[in-house]
C-alpha cells in the first residue's frame, strides 16, 4: 500500500512539474542600457496570478508558470504602459530583454496636463484632456525610476497623431503578396503598374496624374524622403499610392504620395547604400572564381530570422529522472556567428544555438570499437562559470569511412534558389563557386541534376553522370537571380526528380541552396514542412545550405532539414563550403538514423541537472524506446558533444529507477543509453555507458571556452559569474590547434 501511495504521489509530482515553465526578463533603458525599475503582473485568463518587481539589475524571474500563452502587464511608477504576450514552455525558461525609454514614460506639466508614452511610442494626453493640438510653452517634469526629476522647457506642437494616416484619400494599395508576384524589382516599376501613374522609359522617374517631374512625395515607414529609396522588393510589406484626395497629414503635396511600409527593418536610414549585384556572364569559358567582397551590411536591412530559444532549466534528478533528446550534428550557428563578427555586426541571441556552437569543435579523441557504428565516452569536470556546479560531457563519435571500401555513388539533386533575393555575390556567387568545386571532386558514377526555383520552378539539368562534368558546370555557370520565390514548387519538382531516379544502391539526397526566403507559392510554412515530412523515411534525404545575411531564414531551413532527415549548414565563405561539401563526407552520407540519448543521474550524488542546448531536440522519456519516433541522423566521422551542468548533493527522495535497478546500484554518477538504427536497418540498436562517481575530474579548456562564449553571446541567465574579462583570460591562456580555434580565440579577445 505504501509503495502504491508513493508511486501515486511521485506521478502527481512529475505531472505537476511537467506543466510548469519560467521567464527571465531584463528591463533596460533604451538610451543608456542601464537597469530600469519595472513592476509586472502576470495574467492567466485575465486573472492576475503573479506580481513582481525587478531587482537592482533590472531583472525579473518568474518560475513555475502555467504553460501556454500568458499576458505580462508592465507597470512603471504605478502606470500601465505596455503588455507582452509570452508563451511558456514546460521545464524551460524564456529570456526577454525589454528596452524602454524612461525619459518619456511619465511626464507632468506645470499646468496640470499629464502625458505618457502610448503603446505605439507617441506622446499622448491622458484621458482627461481631449485636445488634439497644443501650441504653448509648458514646464514638463520627467520622473525617473529612482524618483529624481528632470526639468526642461519644451514646446508641444502636437501629439498622438501618427506621421501617416493610412485611411482616407484616393489610394491604391499593393500588398506584399501582390508585390512579390510582379516582375518589377524597384519601387518605381512597381508603382508604374497602377492606373494614373506614368513611368519614364528608364523606369527611374514617375509622374502621378500628369503632375510635374519631382512633385511626387515619398514616405518610408512614416518618414518623408526626398526621392525614391533603393529598397529591395523583398523588404517591402505594402505600397500605397495616393493619386488624389491626399490626406492633410501629408502636407502640401502637389503631385502624388507614395507611402512604403516595410516589415521589420533595422537601419533603414542608410538605405541609399544598398547595391544590387548581378552576374551577367552567360557564356562559360573557364571556371568562375569567387572573390570575397565585403557586403554592405552596415547599410542593409537585417531580416534574418531564428526560432526563439527557451533555455533548459535545472530539473530535479528525482522528479525528472530521464533526460532524453535527439542528437544534432548541425553547426550553422558557429559559421553565422563568425560572419557576424567579421562584418562587426550585432548578433541575435537566438542565432546562438549552444549545441551548434559546441559541436563545431572537437574535444576528445573517442575510439570507436570494430564492428560498432558509434561509441560514447563520458567525462566530468569543474564548471568555469559557477563554483557550486560541475559539468558532465557526453562525447559521441561515429566511425570513419573505411579506407578500403568503395563508397556508394551519389544521386544528388541540387535545388537552387535563383530568386531576386539571391543576387548578391555572397549568395548566388558563392553558391555557384562552391558547387563548382564540389562537382569537380565527384566520381564518374555519381550523378547530378539541377532544379531552380523563383517565380516558377524548372529542371535546368536532368540527371547527368559526372563523367560528363562539363554539362553540369555549364548549367551551374549560367544560373542568374531574378523573380520571387516559389519554394514549395521547387521542392516538389526536386522530390519528383529524385523519386523518379531513386535507386537504393545510391546515396539519394536533395541539396537545397537558398537564403530561406520562401515568400510565394505556399499558404504557410506548415504546408512546406508537412510535404517534406511525408517524404521522410523513403530513402531520400534533404540537406539545407543557407547563404547570405539580411534575409537569411534560419528558422525555415533548420525546420526543413529536420523534417527531411537531413542537416543544415550556413555557408559564409569558400572554406566553409569546402569543409561541408568536400572534406567531411559524413555531411552527405548517413550511417545511422533516429539517433537518441537517454541520460540518468544518480540522485544520491546529483541534486539537479540542466542540459545545455538541444532545446528543440528534446524527447519524452517514453520516446526513447519508441522506434516510430523520428530523431537525428549521423554520418561518417561525425562528432557530437552534449554538456550537462549538475549540482552535486543528495536528494531527499531516492526511490527512483536509477537506485532500484540491480544493474547499476549506487556506484555510478551518470548512466547513458544510446539508441539508433543503422542506415540500412529498420530495427534499433541500444548501447549503455556509465561514469563512476569515483572517476577523476578532467580538464577540457576548449570545451569550457566554447560553452562560456556561447553563454556570453546569449547573455544567458545561466552564465553565472562568467564575464567577458574572465573569458578573455581563459582564451589568452589557451593555445589554439587549428584555424577554427584561432578564429574563436581572436573573436573572444575582441569582446
Amino acid at each position: 500500500m505504501r509503495c502504491f501511495l508513493f508511486l501515486v504521489s511521485l506521478f502527481f509530482i512529475v505531472s505537476t512539474n511537467a506543466q510548469k515553465g519560467g521567464v527571465f526578463i531584463k528591463c533596460l533603458n533604451e538610451l543608456d542600457g542601464k537597469p530600469v525599475s519595472i513592476c509586472m503582473n502576470v495574467k492567466e485568463d485575465r486573472t492576475i496570478i503573479r506580481n513582481q518587481c525587478s531587482n537592482e539589475l533590472g531583472v525579473i524571474r518568474f518560475e513555475n508558470l502555467p504553460i501556454g500563452s500568458n499576458q505580462f502587464d508592465l507597470l512603471f511608477e504605478g502606470n500601465h504602459f505596455d503588455t507582452q504576450n509570452i508563451f511558456i514552455q514546460p521545464n524551460q525558461v524564456y529570456q526577454l530583454v525589454l528596452e524602454v525609454n524612461v525619459d518619456y514614460l511619465i511626464a507632468h506639466t506645470s499646468k496640470g496636463t499629464s502625458y505618457q508614452r502610448s503603446a505605439n511610442g507617441e506622446s499622448e494626453a491622458l484621458p482627461s484632456h481631449t485636445s488634439s493640438s497644443v501650441s504653448q510653452n509648458n514646464q514638463m517634469n520627467a520622473i525617473y525610476s529612482d524618483g529624481s526629476m528632470n526639468f526642461e522647457s519644451v514646446n508641444v506642437t502636437s501629439y498622438k497623431l501618427p506621421l501617416i494616416n493610412y485611411s482616407g484619400g484616393s489610394a491604391t494599395t499593393l500588398t506584399r503578396e501582390d508585390i512579390t508576384r510582379l516582375p518589377s524589382r524597384n519601387v518605381s516599376s512597381i508603382v508604374g503598374t497602377i492606373g494614373g501613374v506614368q513611368s519614364s522609359e528608364d523606369g527611374n522617374t514617375i509622374n502621378i496624374r500628369g503632375s510635374r517631374s519631382g512633385a511626387t512625395v515619398y514616405y518610408v515607414d512614416g518618414i518623408r524622403m526626398r526621392n525614391e529609396m533603393a529598397i529591395p522588393k523583398a523588404y517591402i510589406e505594402e505600397v500605397k499610392v495616393y493619386t488624389g484626395g491626399i490626406p492633410a497629414n501629408y502636407g502640401d503635396a502637389t503631385g502624388g504620395v507614395i507611402s512604403i511600409q516595410t516589415h521589420g527593418i533595422d537601419g533603414y536610414s542608410e538605405m541609399n547604400g544598398l547595391k544590387s549585384k548581378r552576374r551577367r556572364n552567360k557564356k562559360r569559358t573557364t571556371p568562375s572564381t569567387y572573390v570575397y567582397q565585403e557586403p554592405d551590411y552596415y547599410n542593409s536591412f537585417d531580416l534574418d530570422k531564428f526560432l526563439p530559444i527557451y533555455e533548459n532549466d535545472f530539473l530535479s534528478s528525482v522528479v525528472h529522472p530521464n533526460s532524453t533528446f535527439s542528437i544534432d550534428v548541425d553547426r550553422a550557428s558557429w559559421s553565422y556567428v563568425k560572419q557576424r563578427y567579421k562584418i562587426g555586426s550585432r548578433i541575435n541571441r537566438d542565432a546562438v544555438k549552444m549545441e551548434e556552437m559546441i559541436n563545431a569543435f572537437s574535444y576528445k579523441q573517442v575510439e570507436v570499437p570494430q564492428n560498432e557504428l558509434m561509441h560514447v565516452d563520458v567525462q566530468y569536470s569543474d564548471c568555469p562559470w559557477n563554483d557550486t556546479t560541475e559539468l558532465v560531457a557526453i562525447h559521441l563519435k561515429a566511425t570513419d569511412m573505411p579506407e578500403n571500401v568503395e563508397r556508394k555513388p551519389h544521386n544528388f539533386v541540387f535545388l537552387i534558389d535563383v530568386s531576386g533575393s539571391m543576387q548578391s555575390e555572397d549568395k548566388l556567387g558563392l553558391l555557384k563557386q562552391g558547387l563548382t568545386e564540389f562537382v569537380q571532386t565527384l566520381n564518374a558514377k555519381d550523378r547530378v541534376s539541377i532544379v531552380t526555383y523563383a517565380g516558377s520552378s524548372g529542371v535546368v539539368l536532368k540527371p547527368t553522370l559526372c563523367k560528363d562534368k562539363s554539362a553540369i558546370l555549364n548549367a551551374l555557370d549560367e544560373l542568374e537571380a531574378g523573380g520571387s520565390t516559389n519554394g514549395i514548387g521547387g521542392i516538389q519538382t526536386a522530390y519528383e526528380l529524385a523519386e523518379g531516379n531513386y535507386n537504393p544502391e545510391l546515396n539519394n539526397r536533395i541539396i537545397l541552396c537558398t537564403d530561406g526566403d520562401f515568400n510565394v507559392g505556399i499558404s504557410s510554412n506548415g504546408d512546406l514542412e508537412n510535404y517534406i515530412s511525408k517524404k521522410r523515411g523513403k530513402g531520400i534525404y534533404l540537406t539545407a545550405l543557407g547563404f547570405g545575411m539580411g534575409n537569411y531564414k534560419n528558422d525555415i531551413l533548420e525546420t526543413l532539414a529536420d523534417k527531411g532527415d537531413g542537416n543544415h549548414f550556413y555557408i559564409n565563405d569558400m572554406a566553409e563550403s569546402k569543409r561541408v561539401l568536400v572534406l567531411e563526407i559524413g555531411n552527405l552520407m548517413n550511417i545511422a538514423r533516429d539517433v537518441k540519448l537517454n541520460v540518468e543521474f544518480n540522485p544520491k550524488e546529483v541534486l539537479n541537472y540542466r542540459l545545455i542546448g538541444y532545446e528543440n531536440r528534446l524527447l519524452k522519456p517514453k520516446d526513447f524506446e519508441d522506434d516510430t519516433k523520428d530523431a537525428g541522423e549521423i554520418g561518417y566521422g561525425h562528432k557530437v558533444t552534449a554538456i550537462y551542468e549538475i549540482t552535486r548533493g543528495k536528494s531527499s527522495k531516492e526511490k527512483t529507477h536509477f537506485t532500484t535497478t540491480k544493474v547499476r546500484g549506487g556506484e555510478d554518477l551518470v548512466f547513458v543509453k544510446l539508441r539508433y538504427k543503422s542506415f540500412e536497418d529498420s530495427s534499433s540498436v541500444e548501447r549503455k555507458y556509465a561514469l563512476k562517481k569515483s572517476h577523476e575530474k578532467t580538464k577540457n579548456e576548449l570545451l569550457n571556452i566554447v560553452a562560456s562564449f556561447g553563454l556570453i553571446l546569449r547573455d544567458s541567465m545561466f552564465k553565472g559569474n562568467m564575464t567577458p574579462a574572465k573569458l578573455k583570460e581563459m582564451a589568452a591562456a589557451y593555445e589554439a590547434k587549428n584555424e577554427d580555434e584561432k578564429q574563436l580565440k581572436d573573436m573572444i579577445l575582441q569582446l
